[in-house]
């Protein structure tokens, strides 16, 4: 069926609310338009993943106390393949933090942003990192001869944090010993467990702002 009827089935149903995931970008803003309910982006392509970048800000502002502006994140990997980013990029800025990218030049996309190429020059100056799973079902071809090569350039290692006070955040699923090692996954500054968990809250406060506000408006 075509993605206009898969939208006609499911607002025959009467939902309160759809989530869509799908491999296409655009593919949740088509559908919104030929439902009756609230539709939530899941994640569409490389293009975003706004409850995502909403809960990766709950868990840095729980973390700092909400004391978050001027705050540096580094978001190291295959940036120009991950959704995420691309809406962290755009709420963490609006929120006030610094956003550096740090990625081989074949995974940054088009920016404004500072970016690097080695983390080593920018672990000093950032309060927070976000690493991010190499997306290699999106690689048109294979880039890195293997991920053990590519982690030995950009996987977040003890010895390269140290004992500095960093924030390690993952959106996961997390490739250990090729984004983040098994022990920094480990390690009490990582929080990517603390992400799931936040994550339930939010996408819970995500449909009921969505679904209180679609009642009040067709009251």
């Amino acid at each position: 069926e075509t993605l206009l009827d898969t939208a006609a089935n499911l607002d025959a149903m009467g939902p309160d609310a759809i989530v869509v995931r799908h491999k296409r970008a655009g593919v949740p803003h088509i559908l919104s338009k030929h439902v009756k309910c609230p539709l939530i982006n899941g994640g569409d392509g490389s293009h975003a993943h706004p409850t995502q970048a909403l809960l990766d800000l709950f868990t840095i502002k729980q973390h700092f106390n909400g004391d978050i502006k001027g705050k540096k994140i580094a978001i190291i990997g295959d940036i120009k393949n991950s959704r995420v980013a691309n809406s962290n990029i755009e709420l963490l800025t609006r929120a006030g933090l610094e956003v550096i990218l740090v990625a081989p030049p074949h995974f940054l996309p088009k920016t404004h942003l500072r970016v690097f190429s080695d983390i080593k020059k920018v672990i000093d100056d950032v309060d927070i990192i976000m690493s991010l799973r190499t997306q290699t079902e999106r690689h048109a071809n294979q880039i890195y001869a293997s991920l053990k090569d590519y982690a030995e350039d950009f996987c977040i290692t003890l010895d390269l944090v140290g004992d500095r006070d960093i924030l390690l955040l993952h959106p996961g699923p997390v490739h250990r010993n090729v984004d983040i090692d098994d022990i920094m996954m480990e390690d009490s500054r990582c929080k990517v467990l603390e992400q799931v968990k936040n994550g339930v809250a939010v996408r819970m406060a995500v449909l009921e702002k969505l679904i209180i506000t679609d009642q009040m408006l067709h009251a």
